[in-house]
């Protein structure tokens, strides 16, 4: 039986968190089912897709994962002893698992790619988003000292969208059903929505942690 054009074979790796498109993440490969599938990708120079566990552990017996997720492109690898790995890798695209074919020693599936859709984000929810996420890396910029990864807001909804995401999803305490929630909305202009309220409340932490360690910041002397 032939496989449909627009389903390929993807190596998974069911964890603990949510990779967005554009993303980065560290990890630390210790098991040796996943040294053997991290060597692979990198001798194959190919992705391998990180899934949300739904039921089970990252260690042990095979977990039962959600069904979306985003490939991880590896950028850099460190090996250590004994064979383990430390790996920075990169998300890429959000994937929707059709079957899993393979369990052991790792989990291999067929996905189907998704399409990318700006959706139709209003102009006023746009424009605050916009203008509160360069509040955000402004923050951000100030409690690291004049330094942010992501300096620019970019201009387009669906770049926007997973951009504030992988930065909430780094610097703030959502959970992990939200973040498994942004990943899955069919377009930009919902997630951009969803957004917005979980920005503001980021934004509002963050203010608060610039006063406390910058008293005298905004300060006027006389």
């Amino acid at each position: 039986m032939s496989q449909p054009e627009d389903l390929l074979q993807l190596s998974l790796f069911p964890l603990n968190v949510v990779l967005f498109p554009g993303m980065p993440m560290p990890l630390h490969i210790f098991e040796e089912r996943y040294k053997a599938m991290i060597g692979e990708c990198v001798d194959r120079e190919e992705p391998f897709g990180i899934i949300l566990i739904k039921e089970g552990q990252e260690v042990g017996e095979p977990a039962e994962p959600v069904k979306v997720g985003t490939t991880a492109r590896i950028v850099q690898v460190e090996r250590l002893e004994e064979g383990r790995l430390n790996i920075m890798t990169r998300g890429e695209k959000r994937f929707e698992v059709v079957e899993i074919t393979q369990q052991v020693p790792y989990m291999v599936g067929q996905v189907r790619y998704l399409t990318e859709e700006p959706g139709e984000p209003a102009a006023s929810v746009f424009g605050e988003v916009k203008e509160a996420y360069g509040g955000y890396l402004r923050n951000l910029t100030a409690l690291t000292g004049g330094w942010t990864a992501q300096a620019e807001v970019p201009g387009d909804p669906v770049t926007l969208a997973f951009a504030i995401a992988s930065s909430l999803a780094s610097g703030t305490e959502l959970p992990r059903d939200v973040k498994q929630e942004l990943l899955e909305l069919p377009d930009a202009g919902q997630r951009l929505e969803k957004l917005l309220p979980l920005l503001n409340r980021g934004n509002e932490m963050l203010t608060a942690e610039v006063a406390k360690r910058n008293p005298f910041r905004g300060a006027r002397l006389n």
